[in-house]
């Protein structure tokens, strides 16, 4: 097998991130996805205007194959149409209503295909009042509480990477594979709604509880408190960072580690409750401490008296760390008259359904000879789709 997904196609009909991801985290398991893009231009990360062949669509749109319809046109719909009676899957992230006024919509689909799953991605869902609010990321991280745990409230700036679109994509995912799972005993498919604001405040359940629980919504050092997370930097300005978390071996181990044992029972520290009370003075105190030699010889120690610690890598320094290399996360997806892609492996491994190395992203309409054919439209029939613009 190709991956546990073999057999399953899915047509995406995505733009940027969350429904690319989506698909892709879906073809990373062994699905065939076929890309349905704007014949003018197709996914915007396609990214013409910096010249086209980006990174940014690179990562989410390997193992993809690309065809282009005019889906605002008859003809357009009615290869989409063909195509879904020989699908399992429809994933979309347009905007509420879209696929209503195209005709491509569940109610319409399902009607063709009975055991159709649809899945769209959308900012807050389709309904509601913000159901005609534009939304893109930044949006679903506000909406969902995520920017409140990462920004400085008092210096609000925005920071880290796409949290809101990445997590829609994963959960559409999870949403697709249980959706399949009923399939299986139903014999229906079904529509699936997954949201920007939703996905970011489910991954926040247990602030959000906590928050619920005792009306205290936290910041962005909250849970670093609680958990006894601390990050330090080394003579040679590199930084690295500890969990402590909540067993007093660790902290114990940690003392030993900066060869200061009689900190252990510092009374400022010496438990749990105290080391939260007093978290910016320990992290004063371990921080002279670090200062004085290099973090190589602060991560030997640290190992040997077992102690939870890490190097803190950018994202160049990571693909050289000794694990990671082990762990085969960098994969390089070879293509013709192009320069290769460095990227990132899909990160779960199966003992028995073996995942197959993923095909570089497609060219846009790179397919559609393939599928057009296959659906009974000549060469005469795909040249005239293409003067018209339907391809």
């Amino acid at each position: 097998m190709k991956g546990c997904l073999e057999g399953i196609r899915v047509l995406e009909l995505g733009n940027f991130i969350s429904g690319p991801y989506g698909a892709c985290l879906l073809s990373d398991l062994g699905a065939e996805v076929i890309k349905v893009e704007n014949p003018k231009g197709g996914d915007p990360f396609r990214g013409w205007d910096l010249g086209g062949d980006q990174p940014n669509f690179w990562a989410f749109n390997r193992g993809k194959k690309s065809i282009t319809l005019n889906l605002q046109t008859a003809e357009g719909r009615e290869v989409f149409y063909a195509l879904v009676e020989k699908s399992d899957i429809v994933m979309e992230n347009y905007r509420p209503g879209v696929t209503k006024k195209l005709g491509i919509d569940y109610e319409t689909l399902r009607k063709l295909n009975d055991r159709i799953i649809c899945c769209s991605i959308t900012g807050t869902g389709p309904t509601g009042p913000y159901v005609n609010r534009l939304a893109y990321d930044t949006v679903g991280q506000g909406l969902g509480g995520m920017l409140s745990v990462l920004m400085d409230a008092k210096d609000p700036r925005p920071i880290g990477p796409a949290y809101a679109d990445s997590l829609s994509g994963m959960f559409s995912a999870l949403g697709v594979l249980g959706a399949l799972v009923a399939r299986a005993q139903t014999g229906k498919g079904q529509q699936i709604d997954a949201t920007m604001a939703g996905s970011v405040l489910a991954f926040l359940i247990a602030p959000a509880t906590e928050t619920l629980a005792h009306g205290q919504p936290p910041g962005p050092y909250t849970r670093p408190r609680h958990s006894q997370t601390y990050a330090f930097s080394s003579s040679d300005g590199l930084p690295f960072a500890i969990h402590l978390s909540s067993p007093q071996k660790f902290w114990e181990g940690l003392c030993k580690a900066a060869g200061h044992p009689e900190l252990i029972e510092d009374p400022r520290f010496n438990t749990r409750p105290n080391r939260r009370k007093n978290y910016d003075e320990l992290s004063k105190t371990f921080g002279e401490i670090f200062r004085e030699k290099p973090r190589a010889y602060w991560m030997d120690q640290l190992e040997a008296n077992d102690v939870p610690h890490t190097p803190v890598y950018n994202l160049q320094e990571v693909f050289q760390d000794p694990q990671i290399k082990h762990m085969g996360m960098e994969i390089e997806i070879e293509r013709k008259n192009k320069p290769s892609i460095r990227t990132v492996k899909f990160p779960l491994e199966y003992s028995d359904t073996k995942m197959s190395h993923p095909t570089a992203p497609p060219e846009l309409g790179e397919h559609n000879a393939e599928f057009l054919t296959s659906l009974g439209y000549d060469d005469t029939k795909i040249a005239e789709f293409k003067e018209k613009g339907i391809i």
